[in-house]
């Protein structure tokens, strides 16, 4: 097992988590290494250093501080160049790779905090994890411009004057202005103010005039026309042009992106598709990442009111992410073979002829003996990149999972584990016999897809190899087929077409094919536990609920009546709702219910709150949201169903650590939210109707929960 499959296991963390964004926007400019340049930047260049923020970033970062330096093989970052170092954290973070991409960002502005280009590229990573406030406090602080705060909206702000008479601007590196260009744009999805995209531009245009490369006249080309200017967006594009050979010929990818993007914005559609077609036949020397950047790219514009042509998209096609379900090799004690070893060739075969012609490049499966193994070997074969996501505790996993089909087998999976891109844990509890921890892994799987779907501009797909003759059992591939919404992304491997079943069409009796329970190491009382169930839950509290005095009680007693009041009008059929004194617990068979109840119970508490003025200060609410699998039981003193288990824990203890006034989700839930959704928009798009996206989700980081819980990758969801 991999470290790194220790530590998720210790804290319950997924290291591959990406932030997801639906309106696109230019990619990040890759930074200019300087071969003179040591660990503190080219020597002599002022611009290339900066001194600590007043307020340092290091010290007010949205991630937690305890984190084990040895899984971010600090070492190798110690030894690497500041430019070397800037441009992994630049690649992980154009990957989707955010969690990583904070953590070296962290270490190495820390150590190097006179460094601009670490300096920029750490603000561009807190502003991707969602630290929008301490990303701009960093970034004023290398323009060297004081904000000021903005009367119509009290946000700090710097002027388009304060800028074009700033020595930066005139003085610093093309490429580093360029690169802070970019996180004015990427601000503007969080701010949706014209200022931040004017901004960017000027920066963008400085840049160009610098440093004639012709993806920053493109982005000045593009924000110009954004902004009104469209003469001077048209100017920047045939200046591109000019400088290329005419169609491309002998130009990069990237430069013929730049020259199909200049053709588009002066309506020469045919030619820009043209170039974007002769640069897809130089794609396979690219990472897939370029193409994503460049339909991220069209998004941006489409959604800025350009007329982007559906052909574009389909010439960019990014690579295929398939999340995948299949049978493992039989038990010994099956009565019916499923899964016989000697046709695992043919499976291997089929399998990568389908991951090759739908190009295939990002898988999410779990470990088991057979198929699942199968599949990620085949994929790497491919070049592919491979995500791990088992459903309980790894001890009892390979119990039930590897050890029954024989050392083979159980070398094979630690060898997967050990080359895999990410290993990660839907839950670190014991199997204890219960099957739905299987299909939780699926949905926190499916989740995770459509999260990095989201961020490739692309949809995942459901890979199966399952068996016709089988019904669904809880986690089964049958159950994960049966809940796939979208057919047109479906692919299936039919097991029974492979064996020798003599013509046989009759059902397989699942009795037949489940694993003795006398062969397994646990202890046979557990069928006579409750009820294990798969729940989304909320905890809330009040900030300053245990400060208010006696003389505010009345008070309170009547903000907590309006409070129950606007409850009731929300009107969502939640499981269970319990409160004692200011928190609040809610259950529900959904994380859409609770998403939808979090957020309605949060606008409450903000506009309920300024309505008090005898408070000493206003009442805000803490909220967290978690999902996983809980025991259903009668509460014996109470006489009512409750719920039981480590996650009612987890979700209560990251109630207290959450930022007041905002509503943190767990990993896990944010998983099934986006699952929920995705199925929810296909039976939108099935039936002809739009649909309307209304959850964001920004990256906070991994925190440490209250009481010594452990630690817990976070997402703060808002209202899109």
């Amino acid at each position: 097992m991999t470290d790194e499959t220790k530590n998720n296991e210790d804290n319950g963390s997924s290291e591959d988590t990406p932030k997801t964004d639906a309106s696109g926007g230019g990619a990040a400019e890759t930074p200019v290494v300087d071969e003179n340049s040591g660990d503190k930047g080219s020597s002599g260049d002022d611009s290339s250093k900066i001194g600590t923020p007043k307020d340092s970033v290091a010290e007010t970062s949205a991630v937690s501080e305890d984190l084990d330096d040895d899984d971010f093989e600090e070492d190798e970052l110690i030894k690497a160049s500041c430019n070397e170092v800037e441009k992994q954290i630049t690649e992980l973070i154009a990957t989707g790779h955010m969690f990583k991409a904070h953590v070296i960002a962290k270490k190495a502005f820390q150590k190097h905090s006179d460094n601009i280009g670490l300096a920029q590229a750490y603000a561009l990573v807190l502003l991707k994890t969602g630290a929008v406030k301490e990303s701009q406090n960093l970034i004023y602080t290398i323009l060297g411009i004081v904000p000021q705060k903005d009367e119509a909206t009290n946000a700090m702000v710097i002027s388009i004057d304060d800028l074009l008479t700033s020595k930066f601007l005139t003085e610093g590196r093309a490429d580093i202005i360029a690169n802070i260009g970019h996180i004015f744009n990427e601000s503007w999805k969080y701010s949706r103010s014209c200022r931040d995209l004017e901004i960017s531009r000027e920066l963008y245009m400085a840049s160009f005039k610098k440093e004639k490369k012709t993806r920053t006249g493109m982005q000045a080309a593009w924000l110009s026309w954004v902004t009104g200017e469209d003469a001077q967006a048209k100017q920047l594009s045939a200046e591109v042009l000019k400088m290329l050979p005419p169609f491309g010929l002998e130009a990069s990818f990237s430069e013929l992106i730049d020259l199909a993007e200049a053709q588009l914005l002066l309506g020469h559609e045919d030619d820009a598709c043209k170039l974007y077609e002769k640069a897809m036949e130089q794609s396979q020397n690219e990472n897939y990442i370029s193409i994503v950047t460049a339909r991220q790219q069209l998004y941006f514009l489409r959604e800025a009111g350009f007329k982007v042509p559906n052909r574009t998209f389909e010439i960019l096609l990014p690579p295929t992410i398939v999340v995948f379900t299949g049978h493992s090799i039989d038990h010994p004690s099956f009565q019916v073979s499923l899964f016989p070893q000697e046709i695992e060739a043919d499976v291997k075969h089929i399998i990568t002829e389908k991951l090759r012609s739908i190009n295939a490049k990002i898988g999410y499966s779990s470990a088991s003996c057979g198929a699942d193994i199968i599949f990620m070997e085949a994929l790497q074969s491919l070049g592919g990149e491979v995500n791990i996501i088992l459903p309980f505790a790894i001890s009892d996993f390979v119990e039930t999972n590897i050890r029954h089909a024989g050392p083979r087998w159980e070398k094979r999976c630690q060898k997967i584990l050990q080359s895999a891109h990410s290993v990660s844990f839907a839950c670190e509890d014991r199997y204890l016999g219960h099957d739905m921890l299987y299909r939780f892994a699926n949905h926190v799987m499916h989740g995770s897809a459509v999260m990095r779907g989201k961020f490739l501009t692309t949809e995942p797909h459901l890979m199966a190899v399952w068996h016709s003759r089988t019904d669904a059992i809880p986690g089964g591939p049958v159950d994960f087929i049966d809940r796939w919404t979208n057919i047109s992304t479906l692919h299936l491997i039919d097991l029974d077409e492979l064996g020798d079943n003599g013509g046989n069409c009759e059902k397989i009796d699942l009795s037949l094919v489940q694993p003795q329970k006398f062969s397994l190491t646990f202890d046979p009382f557990i069928s006579k536990t409750p009820e294990r169930v798969i729940k989304s839950m909320m905890f809330s509290d009040l900030s300053g609920y245990s400060k208010l005095q006696d003389e505010h009680i009345p008070s309170f007693l009547d903000f907590l009546e309006k409070l129950s009041s606007a409850i009731e009008k929300i009107g969502l059929s939640l499981e269970s709702l319990n409160t004692w004194g200011d928190a609040v617990f809610a259950v529900a068979d959904s994380a859409m219910k609770i998403a939808d109840f979090g957020l309605r119970y949060c606008d409450i508490i903000e506009n309920l709150g300024l309505k008090y003025p005898e408070f000493p200060f206003p009442i805000r609410a803490r909220i967290s949201l978690h999902s996983g699998p809980v025991f259903l039981a009668q509460d014996p003193f109470i006489k009512k169903v409750n719920f039981y288990g480590g996650h009612i824990n987890r979700a209560a203890r990251l109630e207290p650590v959450t930022a007041i006034g905002q509503v943190y989700a767990t990993q896990q839930f944010v998983s099934l939210l986006y699952g929920e959704t995705n199925d929810e928009r296909n039976e939108f798009v099935q039936k002809g109707l739009k649909y309307f996206e209304r959850y964001a989700t920004e990256y906070v980081g991994v925190i440490s929960l209250a009481k010594g819980f452990g630690q817990q990758e976070v997402y703060n969801l808002r209202w899109r």
